[in-house]
């Protein structure tokens, strides 16, 4: 990864960028740190996606580091056989968070399909190993029938939305969200917990998890509201969760891409 870093320029000035806006009030030396800190946690990241699908219960048991209030939410959440809108982000290390879902609870995903027919079935069969069940995009219409059935389905939703993405704050700028998480939750009435899983010392891996409840209707007059509010909730949850780890945050993604005005009538 050290050998690399001189070659990844437009990288390393998209998270440059990216830095400077979500803490303008960080100095320039440690706007640079934090981004050869972000560069080298993408390494990490790749070094436990090869690794994951090896992960088993004995594993888990064993590196896995929960707080008490997080281990509390995990338990009695599986307890009460309810639907879970699981939210994660490009943050710490969520290709072991797929592997563990299969093993811990009932846990489902979505996935989008590559071109490449041999890569796709490599990706599945490594992804599916420890149990999580997965369905394409092309059969997201799946996703409400698993909810109801009690299924944890996590969502990876913090990257770009385009136009398809409603507005909501994320680290002082205006971003394209996708709104996919909070639909999810008004529908089906699943309950809705962001999952940060981050690289500890000595090979273990944090997990902390964050209760932000269930959507409730009568707050609120309309879907639409309703929708934007949850959206901006677990946002929020996981701008906060950033800020605590800031090194594990994916900065070389162009996540504030879409602008208001790109999009006529997008909101």
């Amino acid at each position: 990864m050290i050998l690399l870093y001189p070659f990844a320029r437009k990288h390393r000035r998209i998270a440059y960028e990216n830095i400077s806006h979500a803490f303008p009030e960080y100095t320039e030396s440690q706007k640079k740190e934090l981004v050869w800190k972000s560069i080298l946690h993408i390494g990490n990241l790749v070094a436990g996606t090869l690794f994951a699908p090896r992960l088993n219960q004995k594993w888990m048991d064993r590196y896995l580091v929960y707080d008490p209030k997080s281990l509390e939410i995990e338990k009695k959440t599986n307890e009460e056989g309810v639907g879970v809108v699981l939210i994660s982000g490009h943050f710490g290390t969520w290709e072991i968070l797929v592997q563990f879902m299969g093993v811990r609870m009932k846990g489902g995903g979505i996935y989008k399909k590559v071109r490449n027919p041999l890569v796709d079935k490599l990706i599945y069969k490594l992804r599916t190993k420890n149990g999580i069940k997965l369905v394409s995009t092309e059969e997201s219409s799946q996703v409400t029938k698993m909810l109801k059935q009690g299924y944890w389905i996590g969502f990876g939703s913090d990257q770009n939305a385009g136009k398809v993405g409603i507005f909501v704050n994320f680290f002082n700028r205006p971003a394209s969200t996708y709104q996919g998480p909070a639909l999810m939750a008004y529908l089906t009435g699943a309950k809705m917990l962001l999952y940060s899983v981050l690289c500890g010392e000595k090979g273990k891996v944090i997990v902390r998890v964050k209760d932000l409840g269930f959507v409730d209707k009568k707050a609120f007059t309309d879907r639409e509201t309703a929708i934007r509010h949850y959206t901006e909730v677990w946002t929020k949850a996981l701008e906060e969760e950033v800020k605590l780890f800031p090194e594990q945050y994916f900065w070389v993604h162009r996540r504030w891409r879409t602008k208001p005005g790109d999009f006529p009538g997008q909101i």
